[in-house]
């Protein structure tokens, strides 16, 4: 069973997705004898979709149904200009962090370097919380995703995600040298005994 998403191959906001399920099963109880009725799992699927969702926006499947027409049914020519958007945009995100980088940012600053996508993890020694990026919004114009509410077990209170999907290489570079004027301000590890120190002073 295979599946998959448009979401963001075609864009975002279609919320469309599909199954391709077409092996032959038989309800529960239902013997496997030669006179046992078997129906396409995909067919199982879709009636029990139809129960739990009503329905799935048919102005989103048109879209997405015209999309696949104008590229000839074919999802792999539908996403090969992005594909090549994504992979020279992620490509030129990570030289621009990686010369923030060498020019000095605050220790504890770390990113990973994926294979595809649009999305860079940066680790913070400080939180990456709603504070924080409220002061890279609207200091620096930098926007970013925390990505502790993508962990609901705990996790990623120190991480933050940077997209770089349909922007323009100098915008990368414009935004990456904000970003990093933004973590030499703010992104500091606390010095050892500076709360206490602080703790002291507002208790006098």
């Amino acid at each position: 069973m295979h599946i998959g998403t448009f979401a963001k191959v075609c864009f975002p906001g279609a919320r469309v997705g599909y199954v391709v399920a077409d092996q032959s099963v038989r309800a529960a109880g239902g013997g496997s004898g030669a006179g046992a009725a078997a129906v396409p799992l995909a067919a199982e699927l879709a009636r029990l979709k139809t129960a739990v969702t009503v329905n799935t926006s048919p102005v989103c499947q048109a879209l997405i149904a015209g999309m696949l027409l104008e590229h000839g049914g074919s999802l792999a020519e539908l996403s090969r200009a992005r594909s090549v958007l994504y992979r020279r945009n992620l490509a030129h995100l990570l030289r621009a962090l990686d010369r923030e980088g060498a020019a000095g940012l605050p220790e504890g600053v770390e990113w990973n370097r994926p294979g595809g996508g649009f999305f860079v993890r940066m680790r913070l020694p400080v939180p990456a919380d709603a504070r924080l990026l409220e002061a890279s919004a609207a200091g620096y114009g930098v926007l970013w995703t925390p990505m502790a509410p993508f962990h609901p077990g705990g996790g990623g209170r120190r991480t933050l995600r940077l997209s770089c999907s349909y922007l323009e290489p100098e915008e990368i570079d414009e935004g990456v040298r904000r970003l990093g004027a933004f973590l030499r301000e703010h992104a500091r590890r606390p010095r050892a005994g500076a709360g206490a120190a602080a703790g002291a002073g507002g208790a006098s």
